[in-house]
């Protein structure tokens, strides 16, 4: 089965990492009624004006080289790539700079993590996906998919945060990597 897996908030634990500094850095200026939990971009969903977005930016870097793996993250790789399993990172990230890619690549290779293929800056993940070939992409932006599902991608809705639960035949949520191992084991 070929396997496609963001990275934001399903490899890197990064979606809680960036929410908790935005929350403190807008304490005073976040109104709750207004967050958006639809939207994959923190921009968006924290309402960060354009004057501090590269502040965001900053902090992001840091993100890629220091916020945690997803627990076990590391062994169902390991695991699907025994299996026989082509994986591929199909992630936006690097959209904002190519300094994100070679960061990104670094820290995947210390910690140790092997795919198949590395697809950066992907805003249309459909697009990609289906050139691929993928038959499970493992996501958690509710906008992507949103999109990937009503286009026939079977998903995995990674659900870490409090992103809404999308229903619809294509998508399936998951909280953690021990139940993604054990469903593709299960079904494919």
């Amino acid at each position: 089965m070929r396997i496609g897996i963001d990275l934001d908030g399903v490899i890197f634990n990064s979606e809680n990492y960036i929410s908790a500094f935005l929350e403190l850095t807008y304490m005073d200026q976040i109104d709750e009624s207004k967050l958006n939990f639809k939207s994959n971009s923190s921009k968006k969903r924290y309402h960060i004006p354009d004057a501090d977005f590269n502040e965001l930016l900053k902090k992001y870097e840091d993100c890629i080289k220091k916020c945690p793996l997803m627990p076990y993250v590391k062994e169902v790789i390991g695991y699907l790539k025994e299996q026989g399993h082509k994986l591929y990172i199909i992630t936006a990230r690097g959209r904002y700079g190519k300094r994100h890619i070679s960061l990104t690549k670094r820290r995947l290779v210390k910690e140790r993590i092997k795919v198949d293929g590395y697809c950066f800056s992907q805003i249309d993940k459909v697009n990609t996906c289906k050139m691929l070939g993928i038959d499970l992409m493992i996501d958690d932006g509710y906008e992507v998919v949103e999109s990937l599902s009503k286009n026939g991608i079977k998903c995995f809705q990674f659900i870490a945060d409090r992103t809404e639960l999308i229903k619809n035949k294509n998508v399936e949520p998951v909280y953690n990597w021990g139940e993604i191992a054990r469903k593709i084991n299960k079904s494919f």
